[in-house]
């Protein structure tokens, strides 16, 4: 699971290795329960257009879970902050 600042989303890889998010909360807890995947970026994204660094921030996200994934469940820690 990686936090992101940028977005105030967790991500992590989801069923056949989909990018999902959550919200993060102010206080630093998140809604794994409320999450989505990542392709209804227009649901929790603010701004209509997706600027070339929000998508480079999203393929690096991604890269980065699927060089770290084990295959294994996902465990509620957050493991790296970009």
């Amino acid at each position: 699971m990686i936090q992101s600042l940028h977005f105030k989303r967790a991500f992590w890889l989801g069923y056949e290795n989909q990018l999902v998010s959550c919200p993060i909360l102010e206080d630093g807890t998140i809604q794994d329960w409320n999450y989505e995947p990542v392709h209804l970026v227009h649901r929790w994204y603010k701004h209509t257009n997706l600027l070339p660094y929000d998508i480079d921030c999203l393929f690096k996200i991604h890269a980065r879970l699927v060089q770290t994934d084990k295959g294994e469940l996902y465990d509620i820690k957050i493991k790296e902050v970009v």
